[in-house]
C-alpha cells in the first residue's frame, strides 16, 4: 500500500506541467477532504497513512480528471453555492462567487413574506434554491431551456427539500402568462465569443457554452427579452436583478429605461467590477 505522502508527490509530478504547485496542493486537499471526510488538520497531521485500494481508485480518477482539464467540481460531480451541497455535470455552469453575491443583494433588499420570484436562466438553480432557503414562505419558480439542466436542478431541490417549482422555458420565446411576480433575477448567457481567448481551458472544454455565450452582435439579446417580460409580467413595485458583463453595463442601462423602467442601480463585485444592475418600475 502506498503512504499519503507519496501519493502526493507522484500526484504533484504527474500534473506539474499544467498547473502550479500550489493548485495542485489545494486539488488534492480538497481530493482528500471530498473522498475521506478530512478536514485540513487531519490531512496534516496523517502523511504516512496508508491508502486503501479503494481510497487510491477515488484519487486516482481524480488525477485523470485534472490531467484532462476537467474541473474539480465536475469530477466530484458537486459545487458548494452559499453552503449547499450542489450537484453538477456539464449540463450546467458551476456556480461563481459572484452569483453568491447576486442573491446575497436580494436577501438584503426583500424579507417580505409571500414574495412571488423568479429565476431565469437557473442552470443548476443555485440562485433559486438559495433564495428558498432563506425565504420559505416565498414563491418561487425558475426556468432554463435546457432539459438537461432542469434534471440537474430539480435533483438539487429534491436533495435540499425546497419546493421551488421548475419549468423548460425560452426567454426568447415567451408568451405572455398573464399571471405576476414580485422579482426576477436571471444570472443569463454574457460572454462576448471574442473573451474565449481569455478564458481558461478548462471552462471553455467543459462548461455549457449556450449557458456561457451571446451573439457578438446582440450581447444584450437575452436581457431585452427578460425585460421585455418583465414589463409585462411584473408587478407595479416589481424589481428585476442581474448578473451582468461589466462591458456591457452602460448599454444595459440604456436599453433598461428603453422598457420604461424608472430606476436603475449598478453595483460591484468583490473583484471591483461592475457585475449586477438592478431595474424598478418605480
Amino acid at each position: 500500500m502506498i503512504s499519503l505522502i507519496i501519493y502526493r508527490n507522484y500526484f504533484r509530478s504527474v500534473l506539474a506541467s499544467l498547473y502550479q504547485q500550489g493548485e495542485i496542493d489545494d486539488f488534492f486537499k480538497r481530493g482528500i477532504a471530498h473522498y475521506f471526510d478530512w478536514n485540513s488538520l487531519k490531512i496534516g497531521l496523517e502523511p504516512n497513512y496508508k491508502l486503501a485500494k479503494t481510497e487510491k481508485i477515488q484519487l486516482d480518477a481524480l488525477l485523470e480528471g485534472l490531467k484532462k482539464g476537467m474541473p474539480i467540481q465536475y469530477i466530484f460531480g458537486v459545487s458548494n453555492f452559499r453552503g449547499m451541497d450542489l450537484e453538477v455535470n456539464e449540463a450546467v455552469l458551476i456556480p461563481r462567487p459572484e452569483t453568491e453575491e447576486l442573491v446575497e443583494w436580494v436577501l438584503m433588499e426583500n424579507s417580505q413574506e409571500n414574495t412571488r420570484l423568479w429565476d431565469l436562466c437557473t442552470g443548476a438553480g443555485c440562485i433559486a434554491l438559495a433564495i428558498q432557503f432563506e425565504r420559505q414562505s416565498w414563491n418561487i419558480s425558475a426556468g432554463d431551456l435546457s432539459e438537461e439542466a432542469l434534471v440537474v436542478a430539480q435533483k438539487n431541490a429534491q436533495k435540499h427539500q425546497l419546493p421551488v417549482d421548475f419549468h423548460r422555458v425560452d426567454v426568447l420565446k415567451w408568451r405572455p402568462l398573464g399571471t405576476q411576480c414580485d422579482i426576477i433575477v436571471s444570472n443569463p448567457p454574457y460572454v462576448f465569443p471574442s473573451e474565449k481567448k481569455q478564458m481558461h481551458k478548462n471552462v471553455l472544454g467543459y462548461e455549457p457554452h449556450m449557458a456561457l455565450f451571446v451573439p457578438e452582435e446582440d450581447p444584450l439579446c437575452f436581457y431585452a427579452a427578460i425585460l421585455a417580460i418583465a414589463k409585462e409580467e411584473l408587478s407595479p413595485d416589481g424589481v428585476i436583478y442581474f448578473e451582468i458583463n461589466p462591458k456591457t453595463t452602460e448599454a444595459l442601462v440604456t436599453l433598461g429605461k428603453s422598457f420604461n423602467f424608472k430606476s436603475a442601480v449598478t453595483k460591484k463585485d468583490i473583484f471591483g467590477k461592475e457585475r449586477f444592475v438592478k431595474f424598478s418600475k418605480r
